[in-house]
């Protein structure tokens, strides 16, 4: 599949981002949900805009690492080194709910609880005619508390991904090409490419 470039502006202006359509859906029968993501960074934060089509939306969970995956959800799972098994994986429901990791596969991840969510990165959930959405923003700093030399720049890996496990409507989209014979997001091999401008 085709990388997708992220572009660098001095601030989001999503009507000139191009963005990608979370498009396969292997497991499950398709129900009529849509997802689509883009991003693009200035330099010092990588903004991420994530919406979806999804007519019973499930918004139950305020916790802080609560496992927003079961309701309606929007993730985007980045691993910025393209040659490091490790990456983050920001996970949000349509109340900005977060669960946040870190790690390579599932055994060895750890969770984040981060101190202000909202100030770090400044979420902003949405809702539209049709469904909702979320915007927020990563800054490179945090980035560098795991990758010490990360900078928006060259190539990384990642894959946007939309889910519902106790929605209504069960259903699991993603970005590049999902190749487990069940449910799993949590596969580095299964991200595809992120180039910065």
């Amino acid at each position: 599949m085709k990388p997708y470039h992220i572009v660098r502006m001095d601030k989001p202006d999503w009507s000139a981002v191009a963005g990608v359509e979370m498009t396969h859906q292997p497991w499950l029968a398709d129900n009529g949900v849509r997802a689509w993501a883009q991003a693009c960074h200035d330099g010092e934060r990588l903004y991420v805009r994530m919406h979806a089509k999804e007519e019973k939306i499930r918004a139950t969970l305020t916790e802080p690492l609560a496992m927003v995956c079961t309701d309606s959800c929007l993730e985007f799972f980045f691993a910025p080194d393209a040659g490091d098994e490790r990456y983050l994986n920001f996970e949000w429901n349509p109340l900005g709910t977060l669960y946040l990791g870190f790690g390579a596969g599932r055994p060895t991840r750890i969770r984040q609880l981060v101190k202000d969510k909202d100030e770090l990165f400044a979420p902003k959930p949405f809702t539209t005619d049709d469904g909702w959405g979320i915007e927020f923003s990563i800054p490179v700093s945090f980035i560098r508390l795991f990758f010490p030399r990360f900078f928006l720049e060259g190539e990384a890996a990642g894959n946007f991904y939309k889910c519902g496990d106790k929605t209504d409507v069960p259903h699991y989209l993603a970005w590049a090409d999902l190749t487990s014979a069940k449910p799993d997001y949590h596969r580095r091999q299964d991200f595809g490419r992120l180039i910065f401008e």
